[in-house]
Formats: C-alpha cells, structure tokens, sequence
C-alpha cells in the first residue's frame, strides 16, 4: 500500500530533527516580523498597502517572503510618528546607527 504523502516523513537523526525544527522556527520568526508590526499598529494590508505605496496583493506578498527591508520598516514607523534605531552592541558597547 502506498502511503499518503502527509503521512510520509523522512528518517533524520535526532541532531538532523533539531536543525529543521530550528531553522523552520527562524523562518516563522523571519516571515512574522512585517506582519506582526502591522497588526500591532493596528493596519489591515490595504492600509499598509497605501503607506507604502503599492498594492495590498504585494503587501501580502511582502510579510510571507521573509525579512523585510530597514527602509520599508522605516516608512512604516515614521508614517505613525515613530522612529526607527538600529544599534549595534560590541562587548558591552552600544554604537547607534544612523539609518
């Protein structure tokens, strides 16, 4: 009998387990970064979509495709009046970056 593909899972190792859950949870976190900041703001897509000056399909686009851009960020937080900081930290040392 053949199995259903959703059923099929390949034989990894504990170590090779641990990777891809690790690097399915980076992709998550990655995907999640523009999407949770619009929600937090409390914009729908199609209101982002005209913040950024383009179209709501491409919004959705944006937030499953992975890290969003400084500058799309920053047109964001300024829009609402906010300010975005990118600081770096080197032993202890904290160097804020003009963006």
């Amino acid at each position: 009998m053949t199995e259903k593909f959703t059923e099929w899972r390949p034989e990894w190792t504990p170590k090779e387990e641990k990777q891809v859950e690790a690097a399915v949870s980076e992709l998550r976190r990655r995907i999640s970064t523009l999407k949770a900041l619009r929600q937090q703001l409390g914009l729908s897509q199609a209101e982002l979509s005209e913040i950024l000056e383009t179209s709501q399909s491409n919004v959705s686009k944006m937030e499953t495709k992975g890290e969003p851009r400084l500058s799309v960020l920053r047109k964001i937080i300024e829009h609402k009046g906010g300010r975005l900081r990118l600081i770096a930290e080197f032993d202890g040392e904290k160097f804020d970056l003009a963006l």
